[in-house]
């Protein structure tokens, strides 16, 4: 677009403001590309377009904050709205709309914005009294038909440029585009002006009208212009119809110019505003005893979080001292364990009990300090069911903490966070933690699943890992399908999924194995795989009872020297590979991590985090290091987590020796 490009060569892209209001614009998907240059854009308009719809992605907008589309022609403002809450910075809305019920729709979709149609928008909107409700109620109408019955909309502007269309294609012209979007433009940047003044009833009728009067007046103007030279009869005919009208028009303008208003509606209008002063000062005296019983609350809370504090300590503690009771358990609960228990475990839970129940519950759990740890022996599926549920929950947990702006826990702390909603009393917390403990001790092993997660647990690896140890385990079954599919074409696509079903739950061939290895890894990776599955292969020797078929003799004697491998063998394996590799691709961090992570809860704050930074020495200057801080503690919690720094590192990038580079990977190629 031409006005695009000529802001381009004026004022580069680092301008903040674009005007593109009148313009005829039909489509904005072509200018998106353009628009996500200017990576300061903060404020653009498309105010008297024709826009019929938005494109359904504008999140190459992220920058924009305000936005103004009002006088187009959309068809569907829930597309419209569809596409707007793609654009996460936005703050600022203009828009038509043509009832409260649109206004209230727009508001419930678009949660960020702070003004609409200059007003600003009240956060709760259930919550605000009848006086703001028919303020709010007015202001938004007013901008789009001045508040009274006598209203100047969209459709009145789709109208006039339809006549203005089928006057311009009756002459065949094409050359007043620009001068009839300009007087468009002039007129309503001159009605906008007025409507922002506090102007009474009737003036504002006036000044409504004498604006659509103005539009129908450039297609007035455009016919006589038009038989001025075509048909000199006609043009003196119309023109003596023009005048006149127009001569009425203005006489019953300066009849309503000279109206003045009515002294009793200004008393009127005194009366209800001391009406509403004293709603006002009766709703402020309302939440000033709110805030006190809040705060009132409040100190209740933080005295009973540290009582409950001081109980859990005495638990741990006892529990501790009461060794000799748990013979299969050399250490129950690590210093990492207390750290968090002592200053973290009841925070983000008890606040949400009631008071009463709450005392009463640490009166029963001191009484029931327990004098001896029953610990239980789970069996590896009974694990396997407490880790995917404690990672459902965290899961859970960590949407939340995004939605209310609370730092993250770590998988440690919220093990007994999903411990203590699950069970509540405390001696059922220690012993469901020492039994989870022995068991990660006992089965790790033996299964990759419990590998992971007690890495999890002691920082050693990062939470969003088992994603892709599921995508390995997912990627390894598809691999196999498209093998069987390869080898059997002409089998149907269930008797292909019984084959696949069969080998992972019992054995596959080792051509499988050798196919799925050389397809997801390098040479050298591979070479390393297929050595470690030796030891592992085993030859079926088959005995059959009965005679066989030809059929079967031939399938027996076609598979007597073929290999085969346990699935389950042959998963553990590849899972192992990709857990030793993702440790070895950690390493260096991992140190740093806990050089910096003094009190080893797997947390750090901003100091450490700075130090983390320049010990690593990525080469990361102030304006990075801001950058990394906004991203995982925007609001200063002071709580960074082991998880979020990796993730932080995985998707950041850094100047390598062959171009960007992830940040992890150039601490572990140092």
């Amino acid at each position: 677009m031409e006005a695009l490009q000529q802001i381009l060569k004026t004022q580069g892209t680092n301008v903040t403001t674009i005007d593109l209001e009148f313009k005829s614009i039909e489509n904005l998907e072509e200018l998106l590309p353009q628009l996500a240059n200017f990576s300061n854009l903060k404020e653009l308009n498309l105010h008297g377009n024709r826009l019929v719809y938005l494109p359904d992605d504008l999140s190459l907008l992220d920058t924009v904050e305000v936005l103004d589309i009002s006088n187009n022609i959309f068809s569907d403002l829930g597309q419209v709205v569809d596409a707007l809450s793609t654009m996460p910075n936005l703050i600022h809305l203009e828009i038509t709309i043509q009832s409260k019920e649109e206004e209230q729709f727009i508001l419930e979709c678009l949660s960020n914005l702070q003004i609409l149609n200059s007003q600003k928008v009240n956060g709760k909107l259930e919550g605000a009294d009848e006086t703001q409700e028919q303020q709010s109620e007015q202001q938004s109408e007013r901008s789009i038909s001045a508040v009274q019955d006598i209203t100047l909309q969209q459709y009145d502007l789709e109208q006039m440029a339809i006549l203005y269309d089928s006057i311009r294609e009756y002459k065949k012209e094409d050359q007043e585009d620009k001068q009839f979007d300009q007087q468009i433009r002039t007129i309503m940047l001159d009605l906008q002006s007025k409507l922002k003044q506090n102007n009474p009833d009737h003036l504002t009728n006036l000044y409504i009208l004498t604006a659509k009067f103005n539009l129908y007046e450039i297609c007035f103007k455009s016919i006589i212009k038009h038989f001025k030279v075509n048909d000199k009869h006609l043009d003196v005919i119309i023109t003596k119809i023009h005048d006149m009208h127009l001569q009425i028009f203005n006489d019953m303008s300066n009849v309503i110019l000279n109206i003045k208003p009515q002294s009793k509606n200004t008393s009127q209008i005194i009366e209800n505003n001391k009406q509403i002063n004293q709603s006002q000062q009766g709703d402020k005296t309302v939440e000033n005893r709110l805030r006190q019983e809040l705060s009132e609350l409040q100190q209740q809370n933080t005295e009973l979080e540290k009582e409950n504090k001081r109980y859990l300590d005495l638990l741990i503690k006892h529990s501790k001292g009461d060794r000799s009771s748990l013979p299969n358990s050399e250490h129950v609960i690590k210093q990492q364990n207390d750290s968090y228990q002592s200053q973290n475990y009841t925070k983000n839970h008890q606040q949400q009990q009631n008071n009463a129940i709450f005392q009463s519950k640490q009166t029963q759990n001191l009484n029931s300090v327990p004098q001896q740890i029953n610990v239980r022996h789970l069996k590896l599926k009974q694990l396997k069911d407490v880790i995917n549920e404690i990672y459902e929950s965290k899961q859970k947990f960590d949407q939340k903490c995004t939605e209310s702006k609370l730092p993250r826990e770590t998988m440690e702390q919220h093990m007994y966070s999903f411990l203590n909603q699950k069970y509540g009393l405390k001696s059922l917390i220690i012993e469901w933690a020492t039994s989870i403990i022995n068991a990660l001790k006992k089965y790790s092993a033996e299964d990759n699943d419990v590998a992971v997660f007690g890495k999890i647990l002691r920082n050693e690896c990062d939470e969003e890992f088992r994603f892709v140890q599921t995508q390995v385990k997912n990627t390894m079954q598809e691999l196999l399908k498209m093998y069987l599919r390869g080898k059997f074409p002409l089998k149907h696509q269930a008797e292909i999924k019984e084959m696949l079903n069969q080998r992972i739950n019992g054995q596959l061939y080792e051509e499988e194995a050798v196919d799925i290895i050389k397809y997801m890894y390098n040479q050298e990776d591979s070479e390393l795989l297929l050595n470690k599955l030796k030891s592992y292969y085993i030859v079926p020797h088959k005995n059959p009872d009965r005679r066989l078929t030809r059929e079967e003799q031939l399938s027996l004697l076609q598979e007597k020297d073929k290999y085969k491998l346990e699935y389950s063998v042959f998963q553990k394996i590849i899972l192992d590979f990709q857990l030793k590799s993702h440790e070895k691709y950690l390493k260096k961090f991992i140190i740093t991590f806990k050089q910096m992570d003094t009190d080893a809860n797997g947390i750090i704050d901003e100091n450490e985090f700075r130090n983390l930074i320049d010990v690593l020495n990525f080469g990361a200057g102030d304006l990075e290091i801001e950058k990394y801080l906004n991203i995982i503690d925007p609001y200063s919690h002071q709580q960074i987590t082991f998880s979020q720094c990796v993730t932080l590192f995985s998707s950041e990038s850094v100047p390598g020796s062959n171009g960007q580079i992830q940040i992890l990977q150039k601490i572990s190629e140092q």
